[in-house]
């Protein structure tokens, strides 16, 4: 009974080594194992995977051939999504969507970024451009580069832009052509006698700060006595010229249609002849919209002098 109790002891010994081995591999395979799955999502956190944005993508506005914008705005953007995956074994374990808008004022491009992760850095054309350290989550930031001296309508601004910061880098291409500034103009409507004697000249000029597509400028020509008279009318847009006589008189009425852009003008010419003396050489001239309204302040009789 001795001899059994001495072997056995030996043999409870190395089954308690075996066992505490075991329990020890154990951890050590786990903890290989847990180290290799951080090694995977580390990995994974240096890949970006792009996809088609769900919401929008490079939206632009606007023509910089043909609008322009107004000292203080509005200003023409250009708007642009990505949303990035990342992590876990198929790659879409987290996202995040970054959103940029940018565009031109007066003197400078501007580009806002906003990603509802955070970010940290723009990297434009593969330099690191950002200085206001890290903008919080579904914060703008906003990044302002001057416009060169001496820049007109539709240059071009092209880089490469990549967002970087808390997952993966976006990359975005912004590619914008720079609107002009309008030229200043106001809503006028002014009158002229050029040529008072036998022959007649007289000039109306409209200018309108908005585009009207109906207008309507009528008047009077007193002292005459020859047929009709010569309207040339320049600029606008579907212009008919109307003239007539009132009730039998020696005026003559005379009635311009049509539209006109904004910053634009429309100029009637109008030659006559008359014989008769008097210093007034026209009636009162008026322009109206399609709701009848004066545009403008209408102009009185023109005089010589």
């Amino acid at each position: 009974m001795k001899k059994i109790t001495q072997i056995t002891r030996p043999l409870f010994k190395l089954s308690y080594l075996l066992i505490l081995f075991g329990i020890l591999h154990s951890c050590q395979n786990e903890e290989l194992i847990t180290t290799a799955d951080n090694d995977v999502k580390i990995a994974n956190q240096t890949k970006t995977t792009l996809i088609t944005p769900t919401l929008y993508t490079a939206i632009p506005t606007g023509d910089c051939a043909t609008d322009c914008i107004k000292v203080g705005g509005p200003y023409f953007e250009t708007t642009d999504q990505q949303i990035v995956y990342w992590g876990g074994s198929d790659g879409k374990k987290f996202n995040k969507t970054v959103d940029i808008v940018y565009y031109n004022t007066e003197t400078d491009f501007v580009l806002k970024v906003k990603s509802n992760n955070g970010w940290s850095d723009l990297v434009i054309g593969g330099v690191s451009s950002w200085s206001g350290g890290t903008v919080a989550p579904n914060v703008w930031g906003t990044y302002t580069v001057p416009l060169n001296t001496g820049w007109e309508a539709c240059d071009l601004k092209n880089f490469a832009l990549q967002i970087a910061g808390n997952g993966p880098q976006a990359v975005f291409t912004v590619d914008y052509s720079l609107f002009g500034i309008c030229t200043a103009c106001e809503t006028s409507f002014e009158g002229e006698a050029i040529s008072c004697g036998t022959a007649r000249e007289a000039v109306y000029t409209f200018k309108s700060d908005e585009d009207i597509s109906y207008f309507k400028i009528q008047g009077g020509l007193t002292n005459f006595t020859s047929s009709d008279a010569l309207v040339t009318v320049t600029g606008g847009n579907n212009i008919t010229t109307v003239q007539s006589t009132p009730g039998g008189s020696s005026n003559r009425i005379i009635k311009v249609e049509g539209g006109i852009s904004k910053c634009s003008e429309v100029t009637i010419k109008i030659t006559w002849n008359s014989t008769n003396s008097g210093g007034v050489i026209t009636g009162n001239w008026s322009v109206k919209g399609s709701n009848g309204v004066e545009i403008a302040s209408s102009v009185a009789g023109l005089e010589c002098n």
